[in-house]
């Protein structure tokens, strides 16, 4: 499995983290925070979890189903109180995910559409620019906004060397298979090189299925002789038969081709 479908399962685990926290402060008494939701968004966790290699690439695939974890997130932010939402731990999810998959372009893009559903939530529950500078935390609210890019990039950045990290395991892999491809390739014309000229000629016949009669009377030899090359042929190449040799020669041409 890819590092980057290890990553997801991740993100998912710090969901059920972030979830955990909720419901902690839920048990605590903590306000906008039920049961009946926190069980909700429970089983989304769940549908995401039960097929994360295939959620994964269809994410992949299609970058604006993210668009619908993002407003998922932003509806959850805005049932339970939008600022003083116990899951705005959770409502990172998006961001974190947008930045692993796609990088710094979908770190800024996750964090722009978050703010934006963000500020809507704010307003949907009361906390107009006016009022957050009213109740003295216009400071706070900006560092939220600012928060939101900040993650986003900090996580766009590894995903960026892990990209790297692979590419680079994929080029030793290819440059490994080509060292073992040369070395095949020396070891064959060196045991080659052992065969003399005489040999050499006898193995090109045997290649074509002559016999040692045959290629007796294509070289001028005595049957004896030739049967006595096929010998020193088959002993230095390290081969049992004649078809091994066939075989050997073959794969020799066809490396020099």
């Amino acid at each position: 499995m890819q590092l980057k479908e290890h990553i997801f399962k991740f993100l998912i685990l710090y969901r059920w983290l972030t979830l955990g926290n909720v419901l902690i402060l839920n048990l605590a008494g903590a306000k906008h925070s039920s049961l009946l939701l926190i069980a909700f968004v429970a089983v989304y966790n769940l549908s995401l979890g039960l097929r994360p290699v295939l959620i994964y690439r269809k994410l992949e695939k299609i970058p604006p189903l993210l668009l619908i974890d993002l407003i998922f997130c932003a509806s959850i932010l805005h049932l339970t109180g939008g600022w003083e939402s116990p899951f705005f731990l959770y409502s990172f999810s998006p961001l974190l995910l947008s930045a692993f998959l796609f990088k710094l372009k979908g770190a800024l893009f996750s964090a722009s559409i978050f703010s934006l559903l963000y500020s809507a939530v704010l307003y949907l529950n009361g906390y107009s620019v006016a009022r957050a500078a009213e109740l003295g935390r216009l400071d706070s609210l900006i560092s939220n906004y600012v928060f939101f890019f900040l993650i986003s990039i900090f996580c766009a950045y590894p995903s960026i060397l892990l990209e790297k990290l692979e590419k680079s395991q994929q080029e030793t892999t290819k440059a490994r298979e080509e060292i073992e491809q040369i070395h095949k390739e020396l070891e064959m014309a060196y045991k080659l090189v052992l065969l003399s000229k005489r040999e050499i000629d006898v193995l090109g016949f045997i290649s074509k299925g002559k016999s040692n009669k045959e290629i007796a009377d294509s070289l001028f030899l005595a049957e004896s002789t030739v049967k006595a090359h096929v010998s020193s042929i088959l002993r230095k190449l390290d081969l049992k038969s004649r078809a091994e040799a066939v075989a050997y020669f073959y794969k020799e041409d066809g490396s020099k081709n």
